[in-house]
């Protein structure tokens, strides 16, 4: 895997929208005896299982299921005749295979951007056909990259218009999932990227996104990671946070990276030491998935 970029888009890598392409989608790995062997493989206690509702932008969030007693080949059909969406989270940490894949991503990510990447998480998304993923963004940097299938992707601005301050902090402090408030109005200003099998695409940090999945199974590589303008961003986010909640501060975001934004990465760095590493609340799950089972999921 070879990416090729001018200097231009070097320069503006994490602030601008920057397309590549790959040859990952020709991997055995990811056909579909390749996919039920990784889900067999990967820890099931692990594994995100989520349904989607129909287009409704947040107001119905996606639904927990439990797939215990199937196997990897059962999961796939599921998704092949559902409307579900798998997230084998930190794929490259459980599996060899997708270690593999990890380092040839990122020695093309930082040998073209001329970055030293860090914090790298490489997830496998499986998920079914017209799955919609509602309005969000992530905190770190992501590179998406698609494997199967077509998706289309909406990728808006970054700026208060597009996502409150206030949420922003509120996904970096975890106390919320990434979805923030959506506006149709949104679309005039989004850049609509359709991703085929053998593109990737990477965007500005912070920048909301929304995803639809054509009419066939997707299956996609989420890839988070950090860069060290990145990492000052993400902290400045939690700092701001911080400042806002316990000190009733109005906090600003520099356009660019500057002194006070290394003072708050520092004073970010210092809060999270001193606070105590909360457990993650348990997930209920409200479904099993049951590639029997009309939409292959029965209500628990």
């Amino acid at each position: 895997m070879a990416l090729n970029w001018s200097d231009t888009e070097q320069r503006l890598f994490g602030e601008s929208l920057i397309e590549g392409q790959h040859d990952l989608h020709r991997w055995e790995i990811f056909s579909d005896d390749g996919l039920a062997d990784m889900l067999d493989r990967y820890p099931r206690e692990q594994l995100g299982i989520y349904s989607f509702p129909e287009l409704t932008e947040g107001l119905k969030t996606p639904s927990h299921g439990t797939a215990q007693g199937l196997t990897g080949a059962d999961l796939l059909e599921a998704v092949k005749r559902g409307r579900l969406w798998l997230n084998l989270r930190a794929a490259s940490h459980h599996l060899r295979d997708m270690a593999d894949v990890e380092d040839e991503v990122f020695a093309a990510l930082d040998g073209a951007s001329g970055r030293r990447s860090f914090k790298r998480d490489v997830g496998l998304l499986i998920s079914s056909p017209e799955v919609h993923v509602n309005y969000h963004l992530d905190i770190p940097l992501v590179t998406l990259i698609q494997i199967r299938g077509e998706k289309r992707v909406w990728l808006y601005p970054t700026g208060e218009k597009f996502a409150a301050p206030e949420a922003i902090e509120a996904i970096a402090m975890r106390e919320c999932e990434e979805d923030v408030a959506y506006d149709p109005v949104f679309d005039a200003e989004a850049t609509l990227v359709n991703m085929q099998p053998g593109m990737m695409i990477t965007w500005p940090q912070l920048a909301p996104h929304r995803v639809q999945n054509g009419n066939m199974m997707n299956v996609s590589l989420s890839c988070e990671f950090l860069t060290l303008s990145a990492w000052i961003r993400a902290n400045e986010v939690y700092a701001n946070g911080i400042l806002r909640r316990r000190a009733g501060w109005t906090p600003s975001y520099a356009g660019r990276i500057g002194a006070g934004s290394f003072a708050k990465a520092g004073l970010s760095r210092v809060l999270k030491a001193r606070q105590p590493k909360a457990a993650s609340p348990p997930i209920n799950a409200s479904f099993a998935v049951d590639p029997h089972s009309k939409g292959c999921v029965r209500a628990l």
